[in-house]
Parts: structure tokens; sequence; C-alpha cells
């Protein structure tokens, strides 16, 4: 007797990229807010030579022991004065670290089991992942907002900035190569509004999930919800909160929103990356209708695909809720790299004895 056996779909793949400061990380938080499982090839970049991953000691053989610091992490601030004033140093660094990255997204590609997914890669069409893509985006900002960007973002000097901008090849050439092309000079709204039709120009729609019994509904947090999440928010933080702020918050962070029927009951702000996703904030304050017992399930069917591993602190989640919804001590031994996971907290402010995590 012959059999014949379902397949399941191939995910839908963009491709993200743009020049350093062009409003890339904004467009594919936004992506991961309309439920795609989101990859950052920076963040993969910097896990393959964390001590023991692949490119670890071909960097340090190549650019020197003393780049590491007393936990035996490599030095990237360090790293990168050296490649970025050096094209010779720059492109032998890309050639031991961009082929681990390549493979590693492929991979992601192919065992994933979310239908959208983005890609955020400076060298996306260099490294031939824009081959995986049915779609490339190009996200641009003129040199001003990019200059303007590195120096209050993240506190270079307007030399080094320039001399960021400058190691890259044009922007020009990535806009011509891509199928769409989203600009970020002027409001979030206006990137977001952007993101989101060029994403239902691809006949996708936004991700949900619902409880067994069919009465709360989880999806990410819609701008039609902006009124009453405003409301929440200010509740929260005591300061009033424009469309604008909320765009931006959607450009931050992961913002799911709970309703039961048509009413926004609840929302939970997380950061989602590198698999792992921890819970920093919910508005209003915990709801009497959404129970920790409800709400921490659907929001792990949720997030099934896009992370490993969920992180809470303890200001969250009493012993007795996180024993009972499967929550592990967060000092306990991680399944992931322990410094990756190490870093991912204090980058959130946290530390292992703080938290809970469950394996999602």
């Amino acid at each position: 007797m012959l059999y014949t056996y379902a397949m399941e779909p191939a995910p839908i793949v963009i491709g993200l990229t743009g020049n350093i400061a062009s409003g890339k990380s904004v467009v594919l938080q936004y992506l991961a807010n309309l439920g795609a499982l989101t990859i950052d090839a920076d963040l993969v970049a910097q896990e393959t030579y964390l001590p023991d991953n692949p490119a670890y000691e071909a960097i340090l053989a190549r650019f020197g022991s003393d780049l590491t610091f007393s936990d035996g992490q490599i030095n990237r601030s360090k790293l990168g004065r050296i490649v970025f004033r050096d094209p010779a140093a720059l492109a032998e660094l890309e050639a031991i670290i961009h082929p681990l990255v390549t493979q590693k997204i492929l991979d992601l590609i192919q065992t994933s089991q979310r239908d959208v997914i983005a890609i955020e890669a400076i060298k996306l069409f260099e490294s031939g992942i824009d081959k995986q893509c049915n779609a490339v985006w190009a996200i641009a900002a003129d040199d001003k907002v990019r200059l303007e960007r590195l120096m209050e973002g993240r506190g270079l000097d307007e030399n080094a900035a320039r001399q960021r901008i400058q190691s890259q090849s044009p922007q020009s050439e990535k806009i011509r190569l891509a199928d769409q092309v989203i600009y970020t000079d002027t409001s979030f709204a206006h990137t977001y509004e952007q993101t989101a039709k060029n994403f239902s120009a691809l006949g996708l729609s936004i991700f949900e999930t619902v409880s067994e019994d069919g009465e709360i509904k989880l999806s990410p947090l819609d701008p039609g919800s902006f009124g009453i999440a405003s409301a929440f928010m200010e509740e929260k933080t005591e300061q009033k909160w424009e469309d604008e702020d909320l765009y931006r918050l959607l450009g931050q962070r992961t913002v799911v929103a709970f309703h039961q029927g048509e009413i926004l009951i609840q929302m939970m702000i997380l950061r989602v990356e590198q698999g792992m996703g921890v819970y920093l904030a919910h508005a209003p304050f915990r709801s009497e209708q959404l129970p920790a017992k409800v709400s921490f399930p659907l929001l792990k069917q949720y997030l099934s695909g896009l992370i490993d591993v969920l992180i809470v602190a303890k200001d969250f989640i009493s012993p007795e809720e996180a024993k009972l919804l499967g929550f592990t001590y967060g000092d306990d031994e991680p399944p992931v790299h322990p410094i990756l996971y190490n870093n991912f907290l204090r980058k959130y402010g946290l530390m292992s004895g703080e938290v809970y995590f469950a394996k999602v």
C-alpha cells in the first residue's frame, strides 16, 4: 500500500538589510510584533565567538589572546577598534565568522516551526542569504540621521561614527537590489505603517493563539487597541502615552495583548532574542481576570517556535505558581550557553538568582 504524507509548508522568509543605524532593528522588532521569528545576524555572529564556540579560538589566534575579559569572553569593543580602522583586518574577521553565521541561519530556517521568518543582516547579499528569502527589504535613512543615531544612541564620537558609516558600501546599492524599501527618517508610526503594509502585501497575517476554553485570545498589540493600551501604560508609569510613544515601544519590545472577547484586559512586555525571552513588565497591574495559571501557559504557547527559554523575574510570579507552571530557579543550569544566558540577563538588569526560567 502506498502512503502519502503532507509536507509542512515552507516559511515565508523576509530579508532585511541596510547600513549601520538605518533602523533595521526597529523594523525587525515590528516584524516580531507581527508574529515572525526574527534572526539578527549580528547576534548570531556574536554567539559564534563565545568561549568554546566555533570562531572563538580562530579570532584569538588572529587578533591576539589579550582580547579577552577575565571570564574568557572576547572584548567586542576592542575587537571593533582593530577591524573598523583596517579593511584587511575586517575582511579576515568576516572570513572567520560569516560562513558560520550563514550556516546557523540556514539551520534555523530549515527547522523553524513558524510561518514567517525575518532575518536582519547587513551582508545579506554578500553572504548569499538573500537567495533564501521570499522578499528582501532595504531599510534606509539619511546619512545625517544615521550619524546622529550613532552619536546619541550608541555613544560614539563624531569621528568614530563617520568611520563606521564610511567602512560600509553605499546604502544605494542595497536599495537597488531590494524588492521594497522602508524609510525610517521620520516617525515610528510611519516606519510601522510601511512595515505592516509590506507584510500584508506578502499575504501574511498576524499570529495569535487562544486559550483551551476559547475565552482568552493572545495576539500582538495592534494599533487599533492603542486607546486602552495608552490608559494601561499611563496607570503603570504615571505619564501620558501618545500613539507615537506606543509605536516606539513596539519598535523596542515584544508587546502581547490578552483579549477577553473584544476587550483588551492585559498587556505583557518582553524582549525576545537569541532563543530567549524575558518578561519585563505588564500593564495594567496584575488583572484578576487573568491569573498566572491562564496567562503563562498561553504565553508559552504563543512563544513556541520563537524561543527556547522563557525567563520571568521573581517579582512577577510566586514560588507556588512557578512550581505549578514548570519554571526552574534561574541559577540552575540553563538550556543555552551559560555566558549567553547571563549576558542576556545583565542586559535587562537581572541576575540569575532573581529569576525563574522554563523551556518553551
